[in-house]
């Protein structure tokens, strides 16, 4: 094959085809960069002897552009098991391909292997869908999925809930030994489904499934269920839009909005927070006590997992006693999912209340007005955190996060987004807090 007139190749993207003179095709490949992938063929002479001579056989080369490499890898999975092209077998290498396997079971499992066979690790499969070239890619397609149809990989049945169903990945009833309901069982088989319809390239028809069973929704007025399906169709699109896989990537944070970004950054954080609650007690001189529990869900308030928390403390006025006897009778709700961080009202007190009722390493953020500097402060729980002055512009004089509850650092010397995102979910639990207080003590305010 001639040289490769690299003009008209976009940059985006896609799958492409090598062909003969006889426009059939010898070889398919998928690629993040349909312009550097081709015109790397061409740089140097091919190392692989059978790579050179698919070259020389091939007499033209075209190609398919795509939203994503997700659909990329998708796309060139349906494509070599329609073709079967020559060459993709030739030049494998002695490689195996893989296929994702979804078992026969009451809560099916999802798999990934070389092999296809009918009984898998004493486990019977339903289906293999494949083949599929790169196995990393391959991994972070799923992992995105998971996160908007979640399913189980637990090993046995227990008796609490896991640790994939605090952070989303996981529906939580699939692995519990208590029987789970027919309505739970459906709704877990729809999500296995899902991922199997997009792995077989019919994403398009299920995503105006979805929207037609929205629309059904919304005529019903069952607004809740409305809003969780539109938000589920809204994060697959963005998976297609927005995604671009890197192999050996842990965790993709584009698809989220910038301000948990900046947050997950500033803090330190291990993971980004998905799941945020907010605290606030309300009370007059410790008399009348409520509190308050707001939740954000990928930066936006979530306010069907709000709770309101009536005092039960009768001693002197003593807030941070109620913030820790909150806390502590929120965590034992192990049904809630658990928060990726937590920010309460308060100061040194607080914080260290907070602490001491999480039965967990939930980070914790406590905001203050301080009294020696003006503006708002914060202390936090995280001991690695790193000191401001390197995550921005502004000069933290010198203080840093990493002595948790010794030394405030003022608010704005966090990143805007960040900085907005804290003031925002402080806002909301005062609000709903004295909220509350309102509604139960209103000869008070006649």
């Amino acid at each position: 094959m001639s040289m490769l007139k690299t003009e008209n190749i976009p940059n985006g993207p896609g799958v492409y085809f090598f062909r003969d003179k006889n426009r059939r095709i010898l070889y398919i490949g998928k690629a993040a960069n349909l312009k550097n992938r081709l015109k790397s063929y061409f740089d140097t002479s091919p190392k692989n002897p059978r790579l050179q001579k698919m070259l020389e056989t091939a007499k033209n080369v075209d190609w398919q552009k795509t939203d994503s490499e997700i659909e990329a890898l998708i796309l060139e999975s349906q494509l070599i098991k329609k073709y079967r092209p020559p060459f993709n077998i030739m030049l494998r290498d002695d490689k195996q391909y893989f296929y994702t396997g979804f078992t026969n079971e009451r809560f099916p499992k999802i798999l990934i292997s070389h092999q296809i066979t009918t009984i898998y690790r004493n486990i019977e499969v339903e289906i293999w869908v494949g083949p599929f070239t790169d196995g990393g890619t391959l991994k972070t397609v799923l992992r995105f999925l998971r996160r908007i149809f979640p399913y189980c990989t637990c090993k046995q049945k227990h008796n609490n809930y896991c640790l994939n169903y605090h952070i989303g990945n996981c529906p939580g009833f699939c692995c519990l030994k208590k029987e789970a309901t027919a309505k739970q069982v459906m709704a877990y088989k729809k999500n296995i489904a899902a991922i199997k319809e997009i792995l077989s390239g019919r994403k398009k028809s299920l995503i105006g499934r979805f929207e037609k069973e929205l629309n059904a929704i919304v005529k019903k007025e069952r607004f809740e269920q409305a809003i969780e399906l539109r938000d589920k169709i809204e994060k697959l699109k963005n998976v297609f839009e927005n995604a671009r896989i890197v192999n050996e990537m842990s965790r993709k944070e584009i698809d989220w909005p910038n301000d948990l970004a900046e947050l997950k950054k500033a803090l330190n954080l291990s993971i980004l927070p998905k799941r945020i609650e907010g605290y606030d007690v309300s009370n007059i001189q410790g008399e009348f006590a409520t509190g308050a529990m707001v939740v954000f869900m990928d930066g936006k308030p979530d306010k069907d997992k709000y709770r309101k928390f009536k005092i039960k403390l009768t001693a002197t006025p003593n807030d941070a006693g109620m913030l820790k006897e909150i806390l502590t009778r929120r965590f034992k709700h192990r049904e809630w999912k658990f928060p990726n961080l937590i920010i309460i009202d308060g100061g040194k007190a607080q914080l260290n209340a907070a602490v001491a009722a999480i039965p967990n390493k939930t980070p914790v953020i406590a905001l203050t007005k301080n009294t020696e500097h003006k503006g708002n402060h914060i202390y936090t729980s995280n001991k690695k955190t790193p000191p401001l002055k390197r995550i921005n512009n502004h000069s933290a004089a010198g203080q840093s996060f990493s002595r948790a509850g010794k030394s405030a650092v003022p608010l704005k010397n966090m990143p805007p987004a960040a900085r907005n995102l804290i003031l925002q979910i402080d806002s909301e639990a005062h609000r709903f807090a004295i909220g509350y207080y309102r509604k139960l003590h209103k000869e008070i305010f006649k």
